[in-house]
């Protein structure tokens, strides 16, 4: 009796066990990544907004849009800035941890993280977004007037790393996911590290795309480009791009007037995506889109929005 006792017994704890329900949250890990170059000097690339413009317009989407994305407690997500060059961080003597709003510190301390919300405690994610946005246009305005470069192949290859790219985290019956989601701020001309080896996109070669594709008399770029690898850019071998979603903002089209009109075709935007996205897809992003600039910050905010409300 008792061995029958003891076996019933391991068999409904079996059932409890097996039983209980699983929760899986969705969190986000939002990463901004500027391309400290040239193009930040808007005396020669003009456009209508600033990378800090947009990146203090998704700060401030933060409550109550993006925390109520699928979720209503214990979102452990994440914003900071990363450094396509790593050199730029002593050059400009810049406090990571200024860059940096972590909702994964309160853990399940859910009343502690509204109050930080809300604002009902002396730090709070107002305070922390204005720090935030203080050290970053710091950052900005020393990278202006500077002008390095910014290579960016180079940066998807080594450079993006477990330092930023979050893997789930598992406690109890619970799973928090983490959708790594990089907004990259570059105008699409990839001109730092080493030329004409597959690893840039600069101005010279989206000119000979664009000569030699008139002279085959073709009407598909991407066709064109499949046949004419010699314009591609050598995809990158990194792991953890395949967990990772890039939307590539502001890329500038300088093959259009101040006033936007098309001085050739194709345009160096039409050339410059059709390379892109062979690039990305060849190195296993798993999402991305690409943008042109935006003409004020609610439009640029807006295709940042957009992406990450999409599953």
């Amino acid at each position: 009796m008792k061995k029958l006792s003891l076996i019933i017994c391991c068999f409904l704890t079996t059932i409890c066990v097996f039983g209980q329900k699983k929760h899986q949250i969705t969190n986000y890990n939002i990463i901004f990544s500027p391309d400290l170059s040239n193009r930040l000097n808007l005396k020669l690339y003009p456009r209508a907004i600033s990378d800090p413009d947009i990146v203090s317009g998704i700060l401030k989407r933060i409550d109550p849009d993006i925390l109520r994305l699928g979720r209503l407690t214990q979102q452990f997500d994440h914003y900071s800035v990363d450094f396509i060059n790593k050199g730029l961080v002593g050059m400009y003597k810049v406090d990571t941890e200024q860059l940096h709003l972590d909702f994964e510190r309160f853990s399940h301390h859910q009343d502690a993280r509204i109050k930080y919300v809300k604002g009902t405690v002396g730090k709070n994610l107002n305070d922390d977004i204005r720090k935030f946005m203080s050290a970053y246009t710091n950052l900005n305005h020393k990278a202006t007037v500077s002008n390095n470069g910014a290579d960016i192949w180079t940066y998807f290859n080594a450079g993006i790393d477990d330092r930023i790219i979050k893997s789930p985290i598992v406690k109890g019956n619970t799973t928090n996911n983490f959708r790594n989601i990089m907004v990259l701020m570059t105008d699409g001309y990839i001109e730092a590290g080493i030329y004409n080896k597959g690893y840039d996109l600069n101005a010279t070669k989206v000119n000979n795309f664009r000569n030699a594709f008139l002279k085959s008399k073709g009407t598909d770029l991407a066709l064109f480009l499949a046949k004419n690898p010699q314009f591609k850019i050598n995809p990158v071998n990194n792991p953890y791009l395949s967990d990772l979603e890039v939307i590539v903002l502001e890329m500038y089209d300088r093959s259009l007037s101040r006033a936007g009109a098309a001085t050739k075709h194709p345009t160096d935007m039409e050339i410059m995506k059709v390379i892109w996205k062979d690039w990305l897809k060849s190195s296993g992003v798993k999402r991305f889109e690409l943008k042109p600039t935006a003409s004020n910050r609610d439009e640029a905010v807006k295709y940042v929005m957009e992406f990450i409300s999409k599953i």
